[in-house]
């Protein structure tokens, strides 16, 4: 004969059963989504790039760099006065932007290498491009300790912000020749 210590136990012990078959599946679905999407998805990605002045990056940039991201060579470069760079680039704040965007930058491009494995070679330049970047930053940094911030900031900051621009020209130039959906809000968001 079936006591009511016998259905409270099949109860209980369904409801234990179901409440940890519905934690197993939720796990489940969560780590399946980080493995199809290390880095987020395109909507957290694209939040993640902080606000830059993109006039002033390019003014500052091909003062030192071509279109192509090669060395100007020729007679008529802009010679930005050392001065006017500190305030085009937002000073020290202004170059940390720049150094979260460019991981942002990396993560963009593995994005996109998800569906076309062939990108690793522009991943990786762009993380070698983002360490480039860290370390000027980081010079700087110690420029400032040193209190000789005037005399080195003009040069590692421009290389920086060139770096920078050659890294969204090339992350936007792959996404265009990709034909990825989302260009238009990335070219806005750079």
């Amino acid at each position: 004969m079936i006591t009511i210590r016998t259905v409270y136990f099949v109860v209980v012990l369904v409801v234990f059963l179901v409440a940890l078959l519905g934690a197993a599946m939720y796990y489940l679905i969560r780590n399946r989504q980080r493995k199809m999407y290390p880095y987020g998805k395109w909507e957290t990605l694209i939040r993640r790039l902080a606000a830059v002045d993109r006039d002033n990056i390019v003014l500052v940039a091909r003062d030192l760099v071509d279109e192509h991201g090669e060395r100007r060579t020729d007679d008529d470069e802009l010679d930005l006065d050392p001065s006017q760079i500190w305030p085009l680039v937002g000073g020290m704040k202004g170059l940390e932007i720049l150094e979260r965007n460019c991981q942002v930058l990396v993560d963009l491009v593995f994005y996109a290498q998800q569906w076309y494995p062939e990108v690793i070679v522009v991943t990786e330049q762009l993380r070698q491009q983002a360490r480039e970047i860290e370390l000027h930053i980081q010079r700087i940094k110690g420029a400032e300790k040193q209190g000789a911030l005037e005399s080195w900031y003009p040069n590692y900051a421009q290389r920086a912000v060139a770096t920078y621009y050659v890294m969204t020209q090339r992350v936007l130039n792959l996404y265009e020749q990709l034909n990825l959906p989302g260009l238009a809000e990335l070219q806005k968001s750079l």
